[in-house]
C-alpha cells in the first residue's frame, strides 16, 4: 500500500474528458457565430441565409454553451483545488517523513558513536587482557626459574648435609674407639692401682714377718715372699697391658686429631647446607608469591575476557540497532522524496487544470462576445431596411 495520499484517476480522466468536450462545443459555437456574422457581412443575401429568429436561437445556444464552459472551468478549478489540497497533504507527509528520517538518522549516528566507543573500549579491554596474560606468563616463567634455582639449592643442601652426616658418622666410630681405648686404659689403671695396693699390703706383711729384714728366714716370711713375688709379677703384667692401652689411646687420639679438620669442614658444610636450605625456602616463597600474582592476573584476565564477551554482545546489539535506524531513515527519506515527487505532479496537474479552466473561461467570454456581436449585426441589419423604407 502506498504511504502517500492517492489521486483519483477517474476524476482526472473525467476532467480531461470534460475539457475535450468543452473545447469541441466551443469550436462548434464559434463556427455558428462566425456563420451568423458572415451572413450579416454578405449584404443583400442575409435574409436568404439566416433570419433574426435563427440568429437569436444561435445566440441562446451560444449563451447556454458559454454557461457549460463556465461550469467546466469551475470543475477544472475545483479539480485544481483538490490537487492543491492533495499536494499540500503530500507536502505535509513529505515534511513529516523527512523529520522522521532526520530523527532516525540522528539515532543511527548516535548508535554509530556508541558503537565507536564500544569498539574503543573493546580494544582497550583486549589490550588489557593481553598485557595481563603476558605479565602473568612472565611471572610464571620467573617463578619456574626460582623453583629451578630452589631445587638446585635444595639438592646442594641435601648433598652437604649428607656429607656432614657421613663425616660425623665416621668421626663417631673413631670416638667410640677412643672411648673404648680410654675405658680399657682406665680399667688397666684401676687394676694397677688395685694390684699396687695388694703388693703394698703383701710387702707390709712381709716386712712385719721378717721383722723388717732382720729375720728373712722366718717361716711366715717364706709364704709371704711367694705372694709378694706373685703380686709383683701380676703388677708387671698389668703394667705391660697399660703400655699397650696407652698406645691404643694415643693412636685413637691421633685419629681424633686427624678428624678434627674434617669435623670443622663438616660443620661448615652443615652451615652451608642450612644456608642453601634457607635459600631454597626463600626462593620457594618468592615463587609462590609470583604464582599467586600470576593467578590473580589470570583471574583479572578472565574477568576482562568476560567483559570482552559482554562488549561483543553489546556491540552486536548496537549494530542491529544501527542497521534498523539506518534502514528506517532510508525508507522514510524515500517516502519523503516520493511524496515530494507526488506533490510536484499534483501541483503540475493543478496548474494545467487552471490553465485549461482559464482557456475555457476565455473561450466562453469570446463565445459570448461573438454571440453578442452576431445579435448586434442582426439588429443593425433589421434597422437598415426600415431606414431605407422611410
Amino acid at each position: 500500500a502506498e504511504l502517500t495520499s492517492p489521486v483519483r484517476p477517474m476524476a482526472q480522466t473525467k476532467g480531461r474528458r470534460n475539457a475535450i468536450a468543452a473545447a469541441a462545443s466551443l469550436m462548434l459555437a464559434g463556427a455558428l457565430i462566425a456563420v451568423a456574422v458572415r451572413v450579416h457581412t454578405t449584404g443583400g443575401k442575409a435574409d436568404e441565409l439566416l433570419s433574426p429568429l435563427q440568429v437569436g436561437r444561435y445566440a441562446v445556444r451560444a449563451e447556454r454553451q458559454s454557461g457549460d464552459y463556465d461550469q467546466k472551468a469551475e470543475r477544472q478549478i475545483a479539480f485544481a483545488t483538490d490537487n492543491d489540497d492533495a499536494a499540500t497533504s503530500e507536502r505535509e507527509l513529505a515534511a513529516k517523513e523527512e523529520k522522521r528520517a532526520r530523527q532516525s538518522a540522528y539515532l543511527a549516528a548516535d548508535v554509530k558513536s556508541r558503537i565507536d566507543k564500544i569498539l574503543e573500549a573493546g580494544r582497550d579491554q583486549v589490550d588489557q587482557a593481553t598485557k595481563l596474560k603476558a605479565k602473568a606468563g612472565s611471572l610464571q616463567e620467573r617463578a619456574a626459574d626460582l623453583l629451578k634455582s630452589a631445587k638446585t639449592e635444595k639438592e646442594d643442601a641435601a648433598a652437604l648435609k649428607a656429607t656432614y652426616y657421613k663425616t660425623m658418622d665416621a668421626y663417631g666410630e673413631e670416638v667410640k674407639k677412643i672411648d673404648a681405648a680410654t675405658q680399657s686404659a682406665q680399667a688397666i689403671l684401676d687394676q694397677m692401682n688395685a694390684q699396687s695396693l695388694v703388693l703394698a699390703q703383701v710387702a707390709t706383711q712381709y716386712g712385719v714377718a721378717t721383722n723388717h729384714g732382720k729375720n728373712p728366714d722366718a717361716r711366715a716370711a717364706t709364704a709371704l715372699r711367694a705372694q709378694l713375688l706373685q703380686a709383683q709379677k701380676d703388677l708387671a703384667a698389668i703394667t705391660a697391658k697399660k703400655a699397650t692401652a696407652d698406645e691404643d689411646t694415643a693412636v685413637a687420639r691421633k685419629l681424633a686429631d686427624k678428624y678434627q679438620p674434617m669435623i670443622i669442614q663438616a660443620e661448615k658444610d652443615k652451615r652451608d647446607s642450612d644456608f642453601h636450605f634457607q635459600s631454597f625456602a626463600h626462593l620457594t616463597h618468592q615463587a609462590d608469591e609470583l604464582e599467586n600474582r600470576a593467578d590473580a592476573l589470570l583471574a583479572r584476565a578472565d574477568t576482562t575476557d568476560g567483559l570482552i564477551e559482554s562488549t561483543q554482545e553489546n556491540l552486536k546489539q548496537k549494530r542491529k540497532e544501527f542497521e534498523h535506524y539506518k534502514n528506517r531513515a532510508q525508507t522514510e527519506m524515500a517516502i519523503s522524496l516520493q511524496a515530494e515527487d507526488k506533490e510536484a505532479d499534483l501541483r503540475k496537474e493543478a496548474r494545467e487544470a487552471r490553465e485549461r479552466a482559464a482557456g475555457l473561461a476565455d473561450e466562453a467570454r469570446r463565445l459570448r462576445a461573438l454571440a453578442q456581436k452576431g445579435v448586434n449585426n442582426v439588429m443593425e441589419a433589421t434597422k437598415e431596411p426600415a431606414n431605407a423604407g422611410e
